[in-house]
């Protein structure tokens, strides 16, 4: 499904752009919520070090992270970075906006709109997706946990991956944050996916 979901994407470029598509590699690959990457900033990367650090209060569960990023991220951050002018932003609006990030809502549209629907428009556009159940933003974060249990990765790594707290006894115990168990996660999902997203 991955495979057919990104030709698609690609195939329709002028409908879903490269931001959008290389949003939704990064949600698949690093497992983050939308409302984290969609207003991050480049203050927040050390890409020399191949490091994102989400900040206090930027996450639901309001906890800072580092997030230890595979080389086929870097390259994808790094094309980000030409394609943002000199925002502060790596999602900047494109079009005129209140915020100066891609919007909450901008993602989903975009999606949908390959399934055939648009909000406000009286003719929808045809299915681009064929047999693909529709899915959101979220779903690609649901799928980076099921890829991660597929590559062998440890629950307890793989919650952590998403930034979930640990739960239990658990949770009380164990501070260790799984930086290089994390990395070597990541790095597995993203050679699972490299050759789907840069095909």
């Amino acid at each position: 499904e991955l495979t057919k979901v990104f030709t698609v994407f690609k195939k329709h470029s002028a409908k879903f752009n490269r931001d959008n598509y290389l949003a939704c590699a990064l949600l698949v690959t690093l497992g983050v919520r939308k409302s984290e990457l969609c207003c991050a900033k480049w203050e927040e990367f050390e890409l020399d070090k191949a490091l994102w650090h989400l900040p206090e209060g930027r996450s639901k569960t309001g906890a800072p992270i580092t997030i230890p990023l595979p080389e086929q991220v870097l390259a994808w951050l790094n094309e980000l970075s030409m394609r943002a002018c000199g925002s502060d932003y790596v999602f900047p609006a494109r079009r005129a906006s209140k915020k100066p990030h891609m919007g909450d809502d901008t993602l989903n549209r975009a999606i949908s709109s390959m399934f055939g629907h648009e909000a406000g428009r009286k003719i929808q556009p045809s299915n681009l997706m064929g047999d693909i159940k529709p899915f959101s933003p979220h779903d690609l974060r649901r799928t980076f946990r099921s890829l991660a249990a597929s590559q062998g990765v440890s629950g307890h790594v793989a919650e952590r991956c998403l930034n979930h707290k640990l739960k239990g006894v658990e949770g009380i115990y164990d501070r260790h944050d799984y930086l290089e168990e994390r990395k070597e996660a990541h790095e597995k999902i993203a050679n699972l996916l490299e050759p789907i997203i840069d095909k």
